[in-house]
């Protein structure tokens, strides 16, 4: 006889038509609601779970809360999924999805004593293939999700197994009938599943009035009552939980497809819609991560007290933010709104303590000399980084004398190649200072950089170059043409071979959907350059009142790097371009500044590669996977690569995520000018109204990327390395240390380019650290871990893709092997 596990839950988002506060008021009504059925109706029983919806009914109404605890233990009321909410399951890290079931995990073992094996994501767009080795280090043997739905898929189980990159697996359930029922049409739809269903042996059907709150309702249940009872010759219908259900689809023996790929795309406009939004979040996971390694050094080296309140609220911050329909930009204005708020707050809190750390770790620092300025730069990874630093510091005096100072400095006691450039600050007297150098920074530790200025007649000027037809930089290793006519780059070689097209880093305007959600694809819309300004349009456009000067032009020269700075502009948007390229090395990087004022529109930056065939790879969690060409949209987090036998052309972001390809024409997606929370349906309604309707992105948005080309084998092996210090970048700040205390070496060292420290951090759960690191290349490998200050070298060997967390005594310098959770 057919079985079919009924769950009974809420889908409740705290965000996306409403604000949070609106979520916390549907959550404590659906709760006390459902909590009143589970006595009115004997065998019901209520599924929930995100912790946070359950701390916000703790909070404000403790006695439902008891009575739900009650419940929970009485088996009325079940515990599911057990994470701090349903994130969005793309975009944040693999060590934000670990923290967001961590909090859950603690929140539910500790207030329920419950630890549920089946994960639950109903709602996120899309899932990475890294979530199945988290899922199964966690402790989870299945997961339910209802995207993407089933016409993603060669087969028409609803039931599956799922292959990570390491090899493990989880059982996915994919729940065609969706998260939710209509109000008064559980039974009727329970009616529906059951003909679709009909060779299934074993059914889960998810119903419940959402998807903002409601749940169970008295209508349903006594509908379903009823069919029960009705049709109970036929089957066996039973008020069920996730746990139940797996167990006896792995007892039933069925042979399930597998799957051996992310679980996308869905819904591809939230990959980029409410970039804002992108940005902050990526920020937040910087600075928390960054700063976790920084507190660590401040403690084990110099004592200085963990701030792990501090940091376990800015985490809280973070994790709400990858709520599903926030971090995706699927919410209304009102929500992005909120959600900025909520990174900034996060964002505060780690700005506070990475100084108070960060004065900590200068001690033993001799006082600085008279006449020069001192800037400290913490490397938080656990290995050399040779590149320019770019950061401000103020001159020791003010200079009212007719001359300018330029800088000069040292790194730890040794002279570097130094460079001024134009402060953040307008102000009229020459006192702050812009500071760009070359060095070599020491691992995990602080780095002194002594700053020395000598007078000069005036602030450098370089020469016009609009009067050539091309401008080439050429540092012996990388050679580049941007052409004056167009302000686009025409060459890229490295080694003196070429990797791009002329007319590469093109912006280009494509006609969008309204829709929050979805996304046009280039093919199917029209497409409008931005094009080169003139040079009154320039002048004008760059604040220049009483001059007008071309608009490609050197604005930074030195001994270390060259800016190149183009304008561009279409119909009521503009944008400023800058190349950035290095004195050595093969990488530059790309600052693109939009002034965008255009609706239903979006923007991509254009890179012609210059091969037409190879795999598009994209950074996921804890692994690279091979993304969907043919100018379909696809979502990766750090890095994107078009790679073949010979080549391989590289570029690494900070916050965006949506790109496509097609024969080698990378676009990444900047940004979407979509209406807030508006999907398609009733197209008389959906923006529509006679009105000024408001769309996303409005405004000055700013994007950075480097880029870097060469041989596949080493540039490839070492991709997630450069991408994390491009994100999690070395700490500056000006500081006059007070000489005293003992100056300690570094915290930690690897000496593998593919292993990746994801995280060092004081432990939840007992006293000392937890270090987690992963293999990122996709080889077996094996590293050296060093701890000097305990003489400690722990060697670790992986699997490719491995995750390894390991526990550390901080007290004896013992290293072992920890769970995922701690």
């Amino acid at each position: 006889m057919k079985k079919i596990h009924l769950i009974c839950n809420a889908h409740l988002d705290p965000v996306w038509l409403w604000r949070w506060e609106e979520g916390c008021t549907e959550a404590l009504s659906t709760f006390r609601t459902a909590e009143r059925f589970t006595d009115e109706f004997p065998g019901f029983t209520f599924n929930h779970n995100e912790a946070i919806l359950y701390q916000w009914v703790k909070e404000n109404e403790p006695d439902l809360y008891e009575r739900i605890k009650e419940k929970v233990k009485e088996g009325s009321w079940k515990i599911m999924g057990g994470w701090y909410l349903q994130p969005d399951c793309n975009m944040p890290s693999g060590e934000s999805i670990i923290r967001n079931i961590a909090e859950g995990r603690r929140f539910f073992m500790e207030e329920f004593g419950k630890r549920p094996t089946t994960a639950i994501n109903f709602d996120s767009f899309g899932h990475s293939r890294g979530l199945v080795q988290i899922l199964n280090q966690a402790g989870f043997d299945s997961y339910v999700v209802c995207r993407p739905a089933k016409d993603n898929f060669d087969f028409t189980s609803q039931n599956y197994r799922w292959k990570g990159f390491n090899g493990s697996e989880v059982i996915v359930h994919r729940s065609d009938e969706n998260y939710n029922s209509v109000h008064g049409h559980a039974a009727e739809e329970l009616e529906k599943f059951l003909n679709e269903t009909r060779e299934e042996e074993v059914s889960l059907f998810l119903w419940g009035v959402g998807d903002h709150g409601g749940g169970a309702s008295a209508q349903d249940l006594k509908d379903l009552e009823k069919m029960l009872q009705e049709r109970k010759e036929e089957y066996c219908i039973i008020h069920s939980d996730a746990e139940s259900f797996f167990q006896e689809l792995r007892e039933s023996g069925e042979e399930l497809p597998l799957v051996e790929r992310g679980l996308n795309p869905v819904a591809e406009g939230c990959y980029t819609s409410q970039i804002r939004v992108k940005q902050k979040h990526r920020l937040l996971e910087n600075e928390i991560y960054s700063g976790e390694k920084m507190f660590s050094a401040a403690s084990l080296l110099y004592g200085k007290e963990y701030p792990a309140q501090a940091v376990h609220e800015a985490v809280k911050d973070l994790l709400f933010a990858e709520f599903h329909d926030a971090l995706p930009g699927s919410g209304t204005q009102l929500v992005e709104e909120d959600t900025l708020r909520l990174l900034d707050h996060g964002l505060e809190i780690m700005s506070r303590e990475k100084m108070k750390a960060g004065i900590a770790l200068t001690a033993g620092e001799k006082a600085i000399e008279d006449g020069t300025s001192c800037v400290f730069i913490y490397n938080p990874h656990p290995y050399e980084i040779t590149g320019q630093f770019a950061f401000e510091a103020g001159l020791p005096k003010q200079n009212w004398e007719d001359v300018f100072y330029y800088p000069e400095c040292s790194c730890n006691g040794e002279p570097v190649k130094t460079q001024g450039e134009m402060e953040s600050s307008h102000f009229c007297i020459d006192w702050r200072k812009k500071v760009v150098i070359e060095a070599t920074l020491k691992p995990a530790c602080m780095n002194r950089i002594d700053i020395r200025f000598r007078a000069i007649p005036k602030r450098p000027v370089f020469q016009p170059i609009s009067g050539k037809k091309e401008y080439v930089f050429d540092n012996g290793a990388m050679r580049a043409v941007i052409n004056t006519a167009t302000g686009l780059m025409d060459s890229y070689q490295v080694d003196g071979t070429e990797y791009i097209k002329p007319g590469s880093f093109r912006l280009t305007a494509y006609d969008d959907t309204y829709n929050s959600w979805g996304l046009r694809t280039p093919e199917s819309c029209g497409e409008r350059n931005l094009t080169l300004l003139t040079p009154h349009e320039g002048s004008a456009f760059s604040g220049l009142a009483d001059k007008v000067v071309p608009s490609v032009k050197v604005i930074e020269d030195g001994p270390v790097r060259t800016v190149v700075e183009a304008l561009f502009g279409w119909h009521e948007s503009k944008a400023y371009q800058r190349y950035i390229f290095p004195k050595e090395g093969t990488a530059f990087e790309i600052e693109t500044g939009v002034y965008w004022n255009e609706k239903d529109t979006f923007l991509k930056l254009n890179i012609q590669a210059a091969y037409e065939s190879g795999e598009y790879l994209g950074q996921v969690m804890f692994g690279r996977e091979t993304l969907r060409q043919e100018n379909r949209e696809v979502v990766a987090q750090k890095w994107n690569a078009f790679v073949n036998e010979d080549k391989a052309l590289t570029v690494i972001n900070c916050g965006t995520h949506g790109s496509s390809i097609n024969a080698g024409k990378i676009g990444l997606t900047l940004l979407r000018s979509a209406g807030y929370s508006a999907a398609d349906g009733n197209f008389e309604r959906t923006l529509r109204e006679e009105r000024h309707t408001v769309r996303m992105e409005q405004g000055e948005r700013i994007f950075r990327f480097r880029i870097e080309a060469g041989k596949p084998g080493e540039l490839m092996d070492g991709l997630d390395r450069k991408a994390q210090i491009f994100n999690e970048a070395p700490y500056a700040f000006a500081f006059n240390p007070s000489g005293k205390g003992e100056k300690r070496g570094e915290l930690i060292t690897i000496d593998n380019p593919a292993v990746i420290l994801s995280a060092f951090k004081k432990a939840a759960s007992k006293d000392g650290y937890i270090i987690r690191v992963y293999e990122s290349a996709g080889k077996k490998a094996k590293a050296d871990l060093k701890l000097s200050a305990w003489k400690t070298v722990y060697t670790l060997e992986f699997n490719p893709f491995e995750i390894k967390t390991l526990f550390l005594d901080g007290k004896t310098g013992v290293v072992s092997e920890a769970d995922l959770l701690d």
